[in-house]
């Protein structure tokens, strides 16, 4: 458990306990190297589906088309990036569910196989496209963009952008930041061989903190905005 721990954000440890962590690191040690491991954890709140799997952009856009295969959709979800080493992220999510017609109660509802089957099929298929475009001659260089683990201060958060330098971007970045009701507090703005690695101190409007999942959504929002993901 102490290892699955040490490789979580440190606001996981903030959200749960000793008993929950090692729930979880054992559900995490059951994927065992497969594409995708998902299950039912059982919530002080109620039952969770857990869905472990290597972290990618546009990761839980994934998930969501393959709950809505299901009928399902998201009432609240805690995402988690575990760093497992260079270059190697796996995605750690709680999803409470809710059924889009019928009871409440969506998570018993839930076909885990055929919701697992649809989900490593949509995953294969896009890791099949990045191979492709990655042997293209003219492949573009990565694009990333994600939150920093530890933040620069309360209530703020550190975005970094690291993509392709064009014209355009910080506008794309800055009026993504705005539409998600983000402010720029300060920024380090650096590009090396046509390549920017920016760094972007915000913080909410509304002052309010934010939690993993608005932050997962303010990340894809800026990621969708970049001039080369267009």
């Amino acid at each position: 458990m102490n290892h699955f721990v040490a490789t979580m954000p440190a606001a996981y440890e903030r959200l749960y306990g000793p008993a929950e962590m090692a729930e979880h690191a054992a559900i995490a040690s059951r994927r065992a190297g497969r594409l995708v491991h998902a299950e039912l954890w059982q919530s002080a709140s109620g039952p969770s589906l857990c869905v472990i799997a290597e972290d990618r952009p546009g990761f839980l856009a994934l998930v969501t088309d393959a709950l809505l295969a299901q009928g399902m959709g998201i009432q609240s979800a805690r995402a988690f990036c575990r760093v497992l080493g260079k270059d190697k992220d796996e995605a750690v999510d709680f999803l409470e569910l809710r059924a889009l017609a019928g009871p409440d109660d969506g998570a018993a509802q839930l076909d885990m196989g055929a919701f697992s089957q649809s989900l490593s099929d949509l995953l294969a298929d896009e890791v099949a496209q990045r191979a492709a475009t990655s042997t293209a001659p003219d492949a573009q260089p990565t694009t990333r963009v994600y939150f920093e683990r530890q933040p620069p201060a309360e209530g703020r958060y550190l975005l970094v952008v690291d993509a392709p330098d064009s014209d355009g971007l910080l506008h794309a970045v800055s009026a993504a930041l705005h539409t998600k009701g983000m402010r720029i507090m300060a920024c380090e703005i650096r590009t090396v061989g046509g390549h920017a690695r920016d760094r972007f101190e915000v913080e909410p409007s509304s002052q309010a903190a934010l939690g993993d999942a608005e932050l997962c959504d303010v990340q894809l929002a800026v990621l969708d905005s970049l001039p080369a993901r267009r």
